[in-house]
C-alpha cells in the first residue's frame, strides 16, 4: 500500500466513476483499475461494486475511505515537520485556556502535538474568561480555549464548539439533598451559597443567577470567590454549597455530589477560537490534530448524565 493507491481510491471514491476519476488524475482508467485492484488485493477485501452501469462503495469501501484520508493526512504532516525540521526557522505556538474545562483533554493532545512537532514551541498561558476576552482583540495568542459565547462578540476570529457542559448544584456527598428525588430549593435557600466573583467570571456568574431565578431558587447567604478552586475547597469543607459545570468534576476530583440542572440556562460551550489570516502553520496542525484524537476518545469531552 503506497500514498499513490491511496489518492486514487479517494479520488475514484468522490466521483463513483472510474472514467471521470482517471481525468482528474490525469491517467487511464485501465491504469486507475490496476492501482484500485492492487490495493483491493492487499486489503483481501472489495473496496467497490463495479457493473456497466454504476460503481459504488462497499461497507468496507466506505470503512476504509475515512482511514485512507487520515493515511494521507498524516502523511502530508510528516513532510512538513520533516521540512520545518530541516529549516533553520523556530515555530512557536501560544494558547490561553480555561483551565476547569480543558483539563479533561487538552494536557492529552499537547502532549501528542510536542511528540509529532518537536520544532514547534508551546507556551500556555492560564486565564479567566474575562481576560481571553480582553486578550483576543489585541491578537495576543494563536489559540485560545473558552467560552463560544464569548467568542460569538469577536468578528476577526474563527472557532470550532468543542463540547457543550451542564451546570451541577454541587455539594458534599453527605448533605441531605443529595438523598432526596428532587432537590429542595427552598429549604437549601438559606445555606451559604458560593459563587464566582463577577470581575473574574462575569458571564458565568450571570449565568449562575440565571439559574437560580429559573429553579425559583434564592440564595441568601452568597459569598464571592475568584476562583472555582476556592469554591469547591469551601464546598467540600461543609462551608456551603454551589452550582458550577460539571467538567469542574475532573478539575478538582473530590467526594462532591454534582446534581444536573435541567433548562436552557443550564448549559454551556466550550470551543477553540484562531485567527484565520494568521501565517502560523502550527495552528492548523494543533486543529487537526485536536480533531482526530477528540474523535478518539469521546470519553474526554463527556458530561454527567
Amino acid at each position: 500500500m503506497n500514498t499513490e493507491q491511496l489518492r486514487h481510491f479517494i479520488i475514484a471514491a468522490k466521483h463513483l466513476n472510474f472514467s471521470e476519476a482517471a481525468r482528474e488524475l490525469y491517467i487511464t482508467q485501465p491504469a486507475l483499475s490496476h492501482q484500485i485492484s492492487a490495493l483491493e488485493k492487499e486489503l483481501g477485501t472489495k473496496l467497490f461494486h463495479r457493473s456497466t452501469r454504476r460503481v459504488a462503495l462497499t461497507k468496507s469501501g466506505t470503512l476504509f475511505l475515512e482511514d485512507a484520508k487520515r493515511m494521507l493526512d498524516m502523511e502530508e504532516a510528516a513532510r512538513e515537520r520533516i521540512q520545518f525540521a530541516d529549516s533553520s526557522s523556530e515555530i512557536s505556538l501560544s494558547i490561553a485556556y480555561l483551565l476547569a474545562p480543558c483539563k479533561s483533554f487538552l494536557p492529552a493532545v499537547i502532549h501528542q502535538f510536542r511528540q509529532l512537532f518537536p520544532q514547534v514551541n508551546i507556551s500556555l498561558v492560564r486565564m479567566d474568561a474575562h481576560n481571553i476576552s480582553d486578550a483576543m482583540p489585541r491578537e495576543q495568542y494563536d489559540l485560545y480555549f473558552s467560552l463560544t459565547r464569548d467568542f460569538d462578540q469577536q468578528n476577526r476570529y474563527a472557532y470550532k464548539t468543542i463540547f457543550s457542559d451542564i451546570f451541577c448544584l454541587i455539594c458534599r456527598e453527605d448533605h441531605p439533598c443529595v438523598r432526596t428525588a428532587k432537590i429542595d430549593f427552598d429549604k437549601i435557600a438559606s445555606e451559604p451559597f458560593f459563587m464566582l466573583n463577577p470581575a473574574m467570571g462575569p458571564f458565568m456568574a450571570k449565568q449562575t443567577l440565571q439559574i437560580c431565578r429559573a429553579n425559583h431558587f434564592q440564595p441568601q447567604l452568597i459569598q464571592y470567590m475568584d476562583s472555582m478552586e476556592e469554591i469547591q475547597f469551601a464546598v467540600e469543607s461543609g462551608l456551603g454549597i454551589t452550582i458550577l459545570p460539571s467538567k469542574n468534576k475532573a478539575f478538582y476530583p473530590s467526594s462532591l455530589a454534582y446534581i444536573p440542572l435541567g433548562g436552557i440556562d443550564a448549559r454551556l460551550s466550550i470551543g477553540a477560537a484562531w485567527m484565520p489570516s494568521a501565517d502560523n502553520p502550527a495552528i492548523a496542525w494543533f486543529l487537526d490534530l485536536l480533531e482526530k484524537m477528540l474523535e478518539e476518545h469521546p470519553e474526554w469531552i463527556s458530561c454527567l448524565p
